[in-house]
């Protein structure tokens, strides 16, 4: 599971990143900031959903799930 934990938030790091790529480079914001700035606070949104499942010290794949659908 931690394996497909993290190809998956790789991917949501990229999806987030890659759109705003094109809008750094519009305000004049370094394009690697502002890749970095969006992915980080995607990845951090979903670690915050994964942390408020495994408060009972588990993990489900439907919670898994829940956390990267939001």
């Amino acid at each position: 599971m931690a394996s497909t934990l993290a190809k998956r938030l790789t991917a949501t790091f990229v999806a987030a990143a890659v759109p705003n790529v094109l809008i750094g480079s519009l305000v004049d914001v370094e394009v690697w900031k502002a890749a970095v700035m969006a992915g980080a606070v995607a990845v951090l949104g979903v670690a915050q959903s994964l942390a408020v499942a495994y408060k009972d010290g588990k993990l489900t794949a439907a919670e898994v799930d829940q956390a990267f659908n939001k």
